[in-house]
């Protein structure tokens, strides 16, 4: 699942909780060249990065994806979902509407998921109560949150997040749903994929 959000919709909080009722579930760390806020945790929240490691990390080919927000790189390594791949695990990418439409392009197997604010009005109150940033960075944060939101048709699913329980049972429907799709869904019975496996011969 590829999650996205304007900055103070919710997306982190919803992540989190997400992650307490389905513990299965991978998320994958990004990197990033910004300075960690106090609660944040380098190598859980984020992969604190200089520009310079970032950029070398680009050169190499390290990244599925980056870009450029508000001034800071931030970046998805191959790395942070190649275990995942390799053992067939559900992950999530939180990524921005730039890191999402590039992996559209390239046309990465994903479920695409916009989450809205409930209003632009909340998304500024919210940005403001953090008091984690200036002024000048909040209104950035604004205008490129109206930017997103006009991306959201893009995406495969639309959801607003009001209330947090809510939005999470939302998530996880659209996850079961996801995998009884033909295309991801594996019957559990051994003779029964030996069968599908026969007709699709």
């Amino acid at each position: 699942m590829i999650l996205s959000a304007p900055s103070g919709a919710g997306k982190t909080t919803l992540c989190n909780r997400l992650m307490e009722k389905l513990p299965d579930i991978k998320f994958t760390t990004s990197h990033t060249t910004r300075s960690p806020r106090e609660e944040e945790i380098d190598g859980e929240d984020y992969f604190f990065v200089s520009e310079t490691e970032f950029n070398k990390m680009k050169e190499r080919g390290d990244f599925l994806e980056w870009a450029r927000i508000c001034d800071n790189l931030y970046g998805t390594a191959y790395q942070s979902i190649k275990n995942s791949h390799a053992k067939g695990q559900d992950f999530i990418l939180e990524l921005d509407v730039q890191g999402a439409k590039s992996l559209h392009e390239i046309k990465y197997p994903g479920v695409f998921v916009f989450i809205l604010p409930p209003s632009l009005e909340e998304l500024t109150a919210r940005l403001k109560n953090r008091a984690t940033e200036s002024e000048e960075t909040i209104n950035r944060r604004l205008e490129t949150g109206r930017k997103e939101i006009k991306q959201c048709l893009t995406y495969d699913y639309i959801l607003t997040n009001c209330d947090v329980e809510e939005t999470v049972d939302n998530l996880i429907s659209i996850i079961k749903a996801e995998k009884c799709k033909t295309a991801r869904f594996t019957p559990p019975a051994k003779d029964i994929q030996a069968l599908l496996n026969w007709k699709e011969e």
